[in-house]
């Protein structure tokens, strides 16, 4: 990542840094935490807020675990890491969480003195047009896009382009080192009793052995 890209890509450099990484956490695993972590050292930034889903748009009808089941792993899976944090703010909400609505509650929350970056993954990026309020999200807020082994970078560059050249987007691209973790997989393995104990935190795997969760596909 040169400096160039990262100075236009992380404007306001006055202003302190904050991450929101945001997911349906089902369960929370050591990619999730990996991600957050990286980006956190990697762009700067003084704080990471990991945000579970309570009601993903996209997810809608799919059988998740209850909203308390994957705060409480969220919490564990950060306990203890410095600049790491969990919000339970959509979890709150009784309707769908949009993640527009989501950014412009932690705007008011945290001030001007804040900038906010949401971070998320090549494949949101790329059908990021597809979703709820997407032109005032480019326009009012800085994304950070992970990019993992095995991703064409070229494709994810090239859609960065468009979004910046059509929404004035303020886009960073991070290539991580480590592949994605499947959320499905593990879930299977747990239902499998196979073990997870290199995809899962420890007291995470604790906790949803002590709830009994993820006894069914």
């Amino acid at each position: 990542m040169s400096k160039e890209r990262e100075a236009a890509a992380c404007p306001g450099k006055s202003k302190k840094k904050l991450g929101i990484l945001g997911g349906t956490f089902s369960p929370i695993h050591k990619g999730h935490v990996f991600l957050a972590r990286f980006v956190k050292e990697n762009c700067g930034l003084e704080k990471v807020i990991l945000m579970p889903a309570g009601k993903p748009p996209h997810k809608l009808g799919e059988p998740i675990e209850a909203p308390r089941h994957r705060l409480a792993m969220a919490r564990l899976a950060a306990e203890g890491i410095p600049g790491l944090e969990v919000s339970d703010l959509e979890m709150k909400k009784p309707d769908i969480s949009y993640t527009y609505d989501t950014l412009t509650a932690l705007r008011e929350r945290f001030g001007d003195e804040w900038q906010l970056y949401f971070i998320t993954g090549t494949d949101e990026l790329l059908g990021f047009e597809g979703w709820y309020r997407a032109e005032e999200l480019m326009k009012e807020f800085s994304f950070i896009v992970g990019v993992r082994p095995g991703y064409e970078r070229e494709n994810i560059q090239e859609k960065a382009e468009s979004l910046r050249a059509k929404y004035g987007a303020d886009i960073l691209i991070v290539d991580l080192p480590a592949p994605d973790v499947s959320a499905s997989e593990i879930r299977k393995r747990l239902y499998e009793n196979k073990p997870v104990e290199d995809l899962l935190d420890e007291k995470v795997i604790r906790y949803i052995r002590k709830e009994g969760l993820y006894q069914s596909l």
